[in-house]
């Protein structure tokens, strides 16, 4: 429940061996580098020669470069983690440069085409629409090939009226028999709600004067790319069609002849990328040192148990000239990091425990009890046998699928161990698929069941002395975190709101004769000192927050009864599934049954888990819990691990 105890160091050795230091500490992955603050010695730490901001442009500028072309290769297929350890100075820059003088120049032509391709399929459509609504206007025209119409010396123009009213038809056909005389044709209609299609056909020599009277009037008209200009407006309306139906695979070719130049390429540019990556890194920390002009220092925090390894791997790889000094330290003072410590099985509930927030430094991690109780309350609720069994099948799956480290196979493993608890519960329970077992397998007499009247009141027991524990514990937990950081008023406060629920409890337990007439006496006087204690807690607002504060508490173990809630509702949504069974033909009473059990498989999958973490985020964290944490973020864990090294940042791995 601790979280990892963290030390300030500050490095110390000869100027000339800062780039060395840092590229040692950039390949152990253990330390995070810290500002200097008052702790640099006295003197002036001379500024960088330009050389070093030169060099790390010239490499943020190829890392981009690098990072644009392994972007059009898409993401690495095999997965593999590419890391590179180098010393400022070592990433050849020059065959770097090399390689892209090769490629780019052809890359951008392969670009270009590909850009001009996908602007064609996007644009052409908007053309071929409105073009095949306007040609059932003029059918004698929509015959003619393009010599029929160069024979006539006619030409075509689609013209588009943002309008319903066709007076505007009417003001244009006079606009143009005032220049053209009889010389035109005009057609149109109603192609949509709003807009008004029409086909203007005239003689070649009058091309110029109808253009010039378009643009006069601001009328838009359909203007054709210039590939189909010269052709007829049927003619120009195939010859899309045929293009836009062409698009696609010479897009897909582009795209393979793109891939297959850059390809090759691959494994090398990784490995380069992830070389400037690691040189950037190491010349960006180079910003955080301090010194004089002949010695550096470097500020960091380290894991407290690890400090030994730190002095003793730079003492092997450097020297002894450069030492390792640690530094007092606060662990309840805001900077430092947070690092979670927890075994193998407790890790992915570290994803849960992050989703709220990093515990500040210094109080509890609460990641091992998430472990214990998440995976009980979700069993209880889902409380089938056969919806474990499925359950359990999918967490399989699911980390079968998401063999990298992250939230997802995290959620795999938390579901595993829900799914465990499910069936356990339903064998308590007497649950499989509701009462089918029963029904059909003679299932024996269970602790309790949710379809019988008589089983109701235990599991709501159940539910209430679970909510009970849990809130208790917390309270405990909180009790314990306030003596050690020495807030008396919180210890007061969470102590007397213990000794009150204490007394309700006891109270309760002599409604329902548990307990003799004479523990009335001790369990009054337990609610009403519990409720004095935190009254005074809370100063002069102490009369008004401290009932309040009691009945929100008597209110988050009242919230544990959702446990029997979705337990019930999941058994009798079973239940109901099993009678649609018996309804009807047969084949189709059991595809209705099975319909409701996969939809109350897909619920028993989701709302208990979001139940569970709710009890957890809610009811049980605000009794002690305190986020507000920084991740521990070890200098150069950046730069991914080597493939064939599967090191991933868990705090066993750091052991020597």
């Amino acid at each position: 429940m601790a979280l990892v105890q963290m030390s300030r160091v500050r490095i110390l050795g000869p100027k000339a061996a800062l780039y060395s230091v840092l590229e040692e500490l950039h390949r152990l992955e253990l330390v995070q580098l810290a500002e200097i603050g008052e702790e640099v010695p006295a003197g002036d730490f001379p500024p960088e020669e330009s050389r070093r901001y030169e060099r790390a442009e010239d490499l943020r500028y190829l890392a981009a470069e690098l990072e644009a072309l392994l972007d059009l290769i898409g993401p690495d297929g095999s997965h593999r983690e590419v890391r590179a350890d180098l010393v400022p100075g070592a990433v050849d820059t020059t065959a770097i440069r090399r390689s892209l003088e090769r490629v780019v120049p052809e890359v951008e032509r392969l670009k270009g085409r590909l850009e001009t391709l996908r602007d064609e399929e996007i644009v052409l459509p908007r053309y071929v629409e409105p073009l095949e609504r306007l040609l059932p206007l003029v059918p004698e025209l929509a015959d003619m090939e393009e010599k029929d119409l160069d024979r006539l010396k006619l030409d075509t123009v689609a013209v588009v009226l943002n309008t319903d009213d066709e007076g505007l038809v009417q003001a244009l056909r006079e606009e143009f028999a005032g220049e053209l005389g009889a010389r035109f044709e005009l057609v149109y209609e109603k192609i949509e709600k709003g807009v008004i299609g029409c086909v203007l056909v005239f003689a070649h020599d009058d091309s110029g004067t109808v253009h010039a009277l378009l643009g006069k009037g601001h009328v838009r008209h359909v203007a054709l790319p210039k590939e189909y200009e010269k052709h007829s407006l049927s003619g120009s309306v195939a010859m899309m069609r045929e293009r836009v139906a062409a698009l696609p695979e010479e897009i897909r070719e582009t795209e393979k002849r793109l891939g297959a130049l850059l390809k090759p390429y691959e494994g090398e540019w990784r490995l380069q990328l992830a070389g400037l990556r690691a040189e950037l890194e190491q010349l960006d920390a180079a910003n955080l040192a301090g010194g004089t002009r002949r010695a550096f220092v470097v500020a960091c925090w380290v894991p407290t148990v690890e400090v030994p390894r730190l002095r003793g791997w730079l003492e092997d790889r450097i020297g002894r000239e450069v030492v390792v000094e640690e530094l007092a330290v606060d662990r309840h003072d805001e900077a430092v990091p947070v690092l979670m410590k927890n075994p193998k099985p407790a890790r992915p509930f570290e994803s849960l425990v992050k989703l709220m927030d990093l515990p500040r430094p210094g109080t509890l991690d609460p990641t091992g009890l998430m472990t214990l109780f998440l995976p009980i309350i979700f069993g209880a609720m889902v409380a089938d046998i056969a919806y474990g069994v499925l359950l359990l099948a999918a967490a399989i799956v699911m980390k079968r699928r998401f063999t990298e480290p992250g939230a997802m196979r995290d959620l795999s493993s938390v579901l595993l161990v829900g799914s465990v608890w499910s069936v356990i519960f339903g064998y308590l329970f007497g649950e499989l698929l509701g009462n089918l077992g029963r029904d059909l397998f003679g299932y024996f007499s269970p602790l309790w069941g949710f379809y019988r009247p008589e089983g109701l009141v235990p599991l709501l027991v159940f539910a209430l002395a679970l909510g009970a524990t849990h809130v208790v514990l917390g309270l405990l937990l909180g009790i314990w975190q306030g003596w050690q950081e020495r807030h008396r008023g919180e210890v007061v406060e969470r102590f007397g709101t213990l000794l009150a629920i204490v007394g309700v409890f006891g109270l309760a337990g002599l409604a329902v004769g548990m307990l003799p007439d004479g523990a009335i006496t001790p369990a009054v006087a337990a609610v009403v000192v519990g409720l004095v204690l935190m009254m005074a807690a809370q100063g002069r607002m102490g009369l008004l927050m401290g009932p309040l504060e009691f009945i929100g508490t008597l209110s988050n173990i009242l919230s544990y009864l959702r446990i029997a809630a979705v337990g019930l509702a999941s058994a009798y949504l079973a239940i109901v599934a099993n009678q649609f069974a018996g309804v009807g033909p047969v084949w189709f009473g059991v595809l209705i049954a099975a319909f409701f059990h996969a939809l109350n498989l897909a619920l028993a999958g989701f709302s208990p888990m979001i139940q569970a973490m709710r009890l957890h985020y809610v009811e049980f964290f605000s009794k002690f819990y305190e986020g507000g944490g920084r991740a521990f973020r070890p200098f150069g864990s950046r730069t991914p691990a080597p493939a064939t090294t599967e090191k991933h940042w868990e705090y066993d791995t750091l052991a020597p």
